[in-house]
């Protein structure tokens, strides 16, 4: 029978979104099994048990019967057949299942060892375990424990990830050949190496198959975008032993030699980490059936639940504007359960240090609600924030039901501008028409202050030096333009006089000492 597990064990030093759990074993790997919804171990000693993930959180060690010892390094959970874990053991390797408490072996003839383990179809579409043997070869494990292999390729095998919805296609690793490769169900044949030029470990797929993440023995993980065939680099902040690629698209993986987990956001080439703890030592992970990421924690002998619920920046981060003047855009955030199912009708909080600024609403704090149409279902939208202070403006979002957050952080307050102190060139000189037409483009400049910040409201006068040389609308050869929000002014239309030659057009903001003379022509 389970025993009762006690409650959450609070950690300062985790992330305030997390929950940890004794279980009472030192875990190398979990996964989540849906006929019993428990989170299923294994250490590194082949002894498998399960944690129930619901009040009164009930835990289980089954303890293995004579002659079942060995080292086990991964599992994988097999809807209808239990937990399976592959033993290296001195008297020879077996695949190891546990089911109804009981275990059972399945014994491979010659010694070799697994590093990983998953669920793939056969050519017929029957469900399998596939399993990469260190030398060389696939073996494939059927329901009833038979096992066949496949041929061998010619060098080692390390790690394998199948796609849900590409269950024919096996992904593997070659440490030795620094080789990503995959396996085709319906021909039975390794696919060509693909060179990594780094020496890869675990490997993981996207459920749609077209991501391939790839750890190596450094500090990074590689991207390969399956159509493309390109690879992209990302840095990490410690090498990656276990990877799990979620259906949005977002990366996680751990590592016992960091205390947190890591994850690279969607369409981010930058790794960010969820402290677990000092000495935590992560080991695992899996997600369960309500999109909760858990964590096995060898250094705690525990699990670690990572929130089911995401808060992302959709827009607005990495702005600039001068104090006083709002950011052009609004804040957007989208929340999300941890496999990327978007949440209408949430309650959203953004907020800016007091003092800091305020939003349309004249406050420091507003409240937002996601949408829940199609088109914007799980986004909410900030008003527009007015600076009050220049230097950075973090704004935070937070969703309130929950603990998650997102910051904008890239945002930037110039000083308010002072008077307009000179004009700066951008585009509209050095153009030539035939006599009597129109130029094609008007001239355009900016007005800025004194530290060339832009000016907005400052009046730009554009005046044509040369009798009779060119006139503005209504045939006068002055126009004056109030600059805009982001200091431009732009002159109207001017058209060339009956004779040919060459003229400046005069330009300057009042208030000012400096002019730019812009040179026109006419033929």
């Amino acid at each position: 029978m389970p025993t009762a597990a006690p409650p959450p064990v609070p950690d300062s030093d985790s992330h305030s979104d997390s929950d940890e759990f004794p279980i009472g074993a030192t875990a190398v790997d979990v996964a989540w099994l849906g006929d019993d919804e428990n989170v299923w171990f294994v250490t590194a000693q082949g002894v498998i048990g399960y944690f129930e993930p619901r009040s009164p959180w009930g835990n289980v060690v089954l303890t293995p019967g004579p002659g079942i010892t060995g080292t086990a390094n991964s599992l994988v959970a097999w809807p209808g057949h239990g937990a399976w874990t592959f033993l290296a053991a001195e008297n020879g390797p077996a695949f190891v299942k546990c089911a109804d408490g009981q275990y059972q072996v399945y014994p491979l003839n010659s010694p070799t060892d697994c590093r990983a383990l998953a669920l793939g179809k056969n050519r017929d579409g029957r469900t399998r375990i596939v399993a990469p043997l260190t030398w060389g070869q696939l073996a494939f494990v059927e329901s009833g424990g038979s096992i066949s292999t496949s041929t061998f390729h010619d060098n080692d095998l390390y790690g394998i990830a199948i796609a849900p919805r590409q269950q024919g296609r096996y992904w593997l690793t070659s440490p030795k050949g620094k080789a990503l490769l995959d396996y085709d169900v319906s021909t039975g044949v390794f696919g060509s190496p693909i060179g990594l030029g780094l020496e890869p470990r675990d490997v993981t797929v996207t459920p749609a198959g077209d991501v391939v993440w790839i750890a190596t023995t450094d500090k990074v993980v590689l991207k390969y975008a399956v159509q493309s065939g390109t690879f992209t680099r990302v840095e990490t902040p410690f090498p990656a032993n276990r990877m799990l690629a979620t259906a949005d698209g977002t990366l996680w993986f751990v590592s016992t030699a960091g205390d947190a987990v890591g994850y690279v956001l969607p369409d981010k080439n930058r790794a960010s980490t969820i402290p677990t703890g000092q000495g935590s030592r992560p080991t695992g992970l899996t997600v369960s059936g309500d999109s909760r990421l858990w964590v096995a924690l060898s250094g705690r002998q525990g699990l670690r639940r990572v929130s089911r619920h995401r808060l992302a920046v959709v827009s607005g981060d990495g702005q600039k504007t001068s104090v006083g003047k709002p950011f052009r855009k609004p804040f957007e955030v989208k929340a999300t359960l941890l496999d990327g199912t978007p949440i209408g009708g949430q309650k959203i909080e953004f907020s800016v240090a007091e003092g800091s600024g305020v939003f349309e609403n004249g406050e420091h704090t507003e409240t937002r609600y996601t949408g829940t149409g199609s088109d914007r279902l799980g986004i909410a939208t900030s008003s527009r924030l007015t600076p009050l202070k220049e230097g950075p403006c973090p704004v935070t979002a937070r969703w309130t039901e929950t603990d998650a957050v997102a910051s904008f952080t890239q945002l930037n307050v110039t000083p308010q501008p002072g008077t307009a102190d000179r004009v700066r060139y951008v585009s509209g000189a050095g153009q030539t028409v035939p006599a009597g037409k129109s130029f094609e483009h008007p001239m355009k400049v900016i007005a800025e202050d004194a530290q060339g910040n832009p000016v907005e409201g400052a009046e730009i006068t554009f005046k044509v030096r040369g009798e009779r040389m060119a006139t503005f609308p209504g045939g006068t050869d002055t126009a004056r333009v109030t600059s805009g929000s982001d200091g431009t002014a732009e002159s109207p239309v001017l058209t060339a006089g009956d004779g040919p030659g060459g003229f400046a057009v005069q330009v300057w903001a009042d208030e000012s000492f400096m002019s730019l003379l812009l040179q026109q022509n006419i033929h």
